[in-house]
């Protein structure tokens, strides 16, 4: 099935968010025009002086995503659509808050497609390696016991499960696996009843750290996954912490890149990408900390744990395999350190002085 065209006009929804800031930026440089979708003006003045200079960017304001008719407009005249629009927190409260925003903000965004862009030629949805992983208590899809190395053919069975059987009282985190779960079944089940005449992937990455561009005004305010490294910087964090895997991580970059290369890769029509750089532990991660230059002044309630054995940790942790996403997708995935680098340089220039922690003795 055809890519979409040099030079086309693309949507990304949900715009001002952590992955899709650097996915519109990856897709003006390479000559795209983009349209994103945004809640308030404030959110869409803010990424067209971010892109100025960079390439056309628009925006339009889409408040309410699992409002059937919130991508009619939005849609029209496109030729690839990105939609990664979705919440991402673990203490929803009911199913509302996350599984309706999800399943019918990834629906919508299709049947507005269908009805008013027959021109379409490929949509590109931002699933999770939540809608992967097993996370049962005997991991009953791998025999033979952990770790496992988990791909695209797997599927999540036991968080939609276990929502429907305890509901509101659901763990969170099952709430939020289940939202990503059922967005995408419900994904692919339109495009099976559907037939359109646009193909189809998705991009199903781990937790995502890297470098934040969009706009934050507070670490508080901070997205999830960057919000847990930012909680090292700040000292929340003890030796205790450091024991555990802390699941697969990737750059956000190379998330962006994928969603770039989903869209204009033609091999990549209706296929399941898990972009993922393996296990990740706390112990890795301050080990970087404690690396900067004159660390012993700039981090001294940064927890140290036992330098070095992260490693060992790794090996016991469930990966993900990030491999087709470099063989289809061209996906180079970016080191741990480059990775916490450059984000700790990002958020000490975005955040002024009463934001930034300071450890000097």
């Amino acid at each position: 099935m055809p890519a979409i065209p040099e030079g086309s006009l693309v949507l990304v929804t949900g715009a001002s968010g952590f992955i899709a800031a650097h996915l519109c930026s990856v897709l003006l440089i390479n000559g795209h025009k983009v349209r994103g979708t945004v809640r308030s003006a404030e959110k869409g003045e803010y990424l067209k002086r971010l892109y100025d200079g960079v390439g056309d960017f628009e925006y339009v304001i889409v408040e309410d995503i699992a409002d059937p008719h919130a991508f009619d407009e939005a849609v029209k005249g496109v030729d690839g659509i990105a939609h990664t629009a979705s919440p991402f927190y673990l203490d929803a409260k009911t199913h509302d808050e996350l599984l309706k925003p999800a399943i019918e903000g990834t629906v919508n965004v299709m049947r507005s497609a269908q009805e008013f862009n027959p021109h379409l030629k490929r949509l590109v949805i931002t699933s999770s390696v939540a809608a992967v992983v097993d996370p049962s208590p005997r991991g009953a899809k791998h025999a033979g016991g952990p770790p496992y190395t988990m791909n695209e053919e797997d599927w999540n069975e036991y968080s939609p499960r276990v929502v429907e059987e305890k509901g509101v009282d659901a763990p969170g985190s099952d709430k939020y696996r289940a939202s990503k779960t059922l967005a995408e079944r419900a994904a692919w089940k339109f495009m099976e009843d559907n037939h359109p005449s646009w193909d189809f992937a998705t991009i199903n990455p781990p937790l995502v750290f890297g470098p934040v561009i969009h706009q934050v005004e507070s670490p508080e305010k901070l997205n999830t996954s960057v919000a847990s490294f930012w909680s090292y910087i700040e000292g929340k964090k003890t030796d205790d912490d450091l024991k555990e895997s802390g699941g697969n991580w990737v750059d956000v970059r190379d998330v962006a890149y994928a969603h770039y290369a989903a869209l204009t890769t033609p091999a990549a029509a209706n296929q399941r990408f898990i972009v993922s750089n393996g296990p990740f532990n706390g112990q890795d991660i301050v080990d970087i900390i404690h690396s900067f230059p004159d660390q012993s002044k700039r981090f001294p309630i940064v927890p140290v744990g036992k330098p070095g054995a992260g490693e060992e940790i790794n090996k016991k942790a469930t990966v993900f395999s990030g491999h087709k996403a470099e063989k289809v997708l061209g996906v180079e995935y970016k080191t741990l350190r480059v990775c916490v680098e450059d984000m700790y340089k990002s958020l000490e220039e975005k955040f002024d002085e009463k934001h930034v922690p300071d450890h000097r003795i």
